[in-house]
């Protein structure tokens, strides 16, 4: 049987058999497809799609995919391939664009793909071009859409309404133990110029890759179980591109972070784009080593305050010490001027007594003229009572005599 494959359309090729055997060859089918293929796709076309897989061996191979609007559930897939001379300017052009960033699984790419039907191998796509701006807008898209189901759900600022202790110096640490920016950042607090003693805590967690989302929840996990030891919890890495920063942007991330009991603050070491993590965190700062000296800063502000509060009530006493001083001495004067009174009064009390003791004293009543009879001791008070020859001591003012009654 001979077949002939007779254009009809770009579409579509009419079969015209010679002979009633209708029946053809595999390669002879599959020959057809390619002409079709080629037929109805003579051109490379730029196509959007989601990479499911990536396998670099000189060639690079990938696994395309489009998912319905649920992003679940796969409507379109097939196979896609980058000749290595064609993958070295790619991949050289995608790495002056995205830094650091690699190709990985999830990213929505825009794809300039060629048809390709091979007779033995069947359909790919032969890649010969990738945007990687097309990917850079996508993600940002993607924070958008997150960023607004956050504010929906009420969610979006609850980090920045919890305040961080003045006193912060309990540090939970969220990074790489291997990351640079692990190590700047420990340096700077160890190094600090006030001497201030943090207490850090790492929680390793991976920071780039497929991973980041369950890498950090499962860290904030474990410090959730033990919340009381800490007073902050830092996530940071060093610096990276945008396409790079991706695993920060997701949705389930963001919910942990922004729900979490403790004030977060992010440096997660980029320059042009803001993670959605960023956007929510009590604190956003650029660098591992400005979220240092964030931490720094806040205890030498609370100890300024400190020292100066310590100086106002050092015035405060010194002052009230002062009134209380001049007080003091006031009051002592009024209380020698108030016992000179008293002891005045007091002595012309005395004198007043001591005129009237005098006045009483037997001796002055003498000094008038008197005389008293002393008899047996006692002074005589009735003179019937003496008897004849009874002795008796007079005393006159000036001397005494021993007399004797008569009769």
């Amino acid at each position: 049987m001979r077949v002939k494959a007779e254009k009809k359309s770009t579409f579509a090729a009419v079969l015209i058999f010679e002979d009633d055997i209708r029946h053809m060859s595999l390669s002879e089918a599959n020959y057809m497809v390619r002409e079709v293929v080629e037929t109805a796709l003579p051109d490379a076309v730029w196509v959007q799609a989601e990479l499911m897989d990536i396998r670099e061996r000189g060639h690079c191979y990938m696994e395309l995919v489009e998912k319905d609007d649920s992003g679940h559930t796969p409507i379109a897939q097939a196979r896609a391939c980058c000749w290595s001379n064609t993958w070295h300017e790619v991949k050289g052009k995608w790495e002056q664009v995205m830094g650091d960033a690699i190709m990985e699984r999830g990213m929505k790419m825009l794809f300039l793909l060629k048809a390709n039907f091979h007779e033995a191998y069947g359909f790919s796509w032969t890649v010969l071009d990738i945007d990687p701006t097309y990917t850079i807008g996508e993600m940002a898209k993607n924070r958008k859409e997150i960023i607004r189901k956050l504010k929906e759900a009420g969610v979006y600022d609850m980090q920045r309404e919890l305040p961080v202790s003045p006193f912060a110096k309990r540090i939970a640490i969220i990074s790489s133990p291997s990351a640079a920016g692990y190590e700047d950042f420990c340096r700077q607090l160890e190094g600090n110029d006030y001497g201030f003693a943090f207490e850090k805590t790492l929680f390793p967690a991976t920071m780039q890759g497929e991973n980041i989302e369950d890498s950090i929840i499962a860290a904030l996990n474990a410090i959730n179980e033990e919340l009381e030891k800490y007073d902050v919890v830092v996530i940071i890495r060093g610096g990276g591109s945008g396409a790079d920063l991706s695993g920060f942007d997701t949705l389930a991330l963001a919910e942990n972070v922004a729900n979490f009991p403790l004030p977060i603050i992010t440096g997660i070491g980029h320059d042009r784009d803001e993670t959605v993590i960023d956007a929510i965190a009590c604190v956003s700062l650029k660098t591992p080593t400005a979220v240092a000296a964030y931490l720094i800063d806040n205890l030498a502000m609370t100890l300024e305050r400190l020292d100066s509060s310590a100086q106002r009530i050092t015035r405060a006493v010194e002052r009230r010490l002062e009134t209380e001083k001049i007080k003091i001495e006031e009051l002592g004067k009024q209380l020698t001027s108030s016992v000179a009174m008293y002891f005045l009064k007091q002595k012309h009390a005395l004198q007043m007594i001591e005129q009237r003791v005098g006045a009483a004293d037997p001796i002055n009543i003498l000094r008038r003229g008197y005389t008293m009879a002393i008899h047996n001791g006692k002074a005589v008070k009735d003179a019937t009572l003496l008897k004849k020859g009874d002795r008796l001591t007079l005393i006159a003012a000036k001397g005494e005599r021993e007399v004797e009654v008569c009769g």
